[in-house]
């Protein structure tokens, strides 16, 4: 030990005062402390044995799409919708089925009755155009709302066809609404709408819409 105020040339150090002893001892050296190396992980340790490089582990980004890394989500979501958008615009309008109803059953009892029957079918065939492609088709449901003799004669004209005599009216549209015409219509139709029209008249309670449309329908008929 060295005395009091004298500097210890062996050590080195700056000398420390302890009142005990009344000596001066030496304080030790500080070395810095090393820095600790993390171990690399198991996965991205290098195999001596291998040489491929092992690729590094990346934390996704929350802020970065995963389909594409370089888009953001609310790009990604713009570009969806515009894509969306696109395929929306070449697809048809998708329009709910119109209800539309059934023709009245006819019967042939009246042959006034049958241009409105013929016209209630024309609207239920606009209404169903993927149903009625042909005239088959229109001509079957029309021979499901006849009854008295109307459906008589449709079975005569059927059974016809089972025994090999065939009639074109069953599979043409035209051919059909002409012989329902012939057998079950007004025998004279240009007749009747002349008569009609010279005795055509307005009632005082009448509206001019009623006259008007009574007046075009004759008019029609005489062409």
């Amino acid at each position: 030990m060295s005395p009091v105020g004298v500097v210890s040339r062996r050590s080195g150090t700056t000398p420390r005062w302890n009142k005990r002893v009344q000596f001066l001892t030496p304080r030790p050296r500080l070395r810095h402390p090393r820095p600790l190396l993390r171990s690399r992980p198991t996965s991205l340790a290098s195999d001596s044995t291998s040489s491929q490089p092992v690729a590094p582990i990346i934390k996704s980004n929350p802020f970065i799409s995963q389909s594409n890394p370089s888009v953001h989500p609310s790009s990604a979501n713009i570009i969806n919708a515009l894509r969306h958008l696109s395929n929306t615009l070449g697809r048809p309008p998708i329009t709910p089925p119109v209800k539309v109803r059934v023709p009245d059953v006819f019967d042939g009892t009246d042959p006034h009755q049958l241009h409105h029957f013929l016209f209630q079918c024309h609207l239920y065939f606009r209404s169903r155009p993927t149903i009625f492609k042909s005239d088959y088709d229109k001509i079957n449901f029309a021979m499901t709302y006849v009854s008295g003799m109307v459906q008589d004669w449709l079975q005569v004209a059927l059974e016809q066809e089972d025994r090999g005599v065939h009639h074109v009216w069953l599979y043409f549209w035209p051919s059909f609404v002409k012989e329902m015409h012939t057998y079950f219509g007004i025998p004279d139709v240009a007749a009747e709408a002349a008569h009609s029209l010279d005795h055509l008249r307005m009632n005082p309670d009448d509206r001019i819409a009623t006259y008007n449309v009574a007046f075009l329908r004759y008019s029609a008929q005489l062409q």
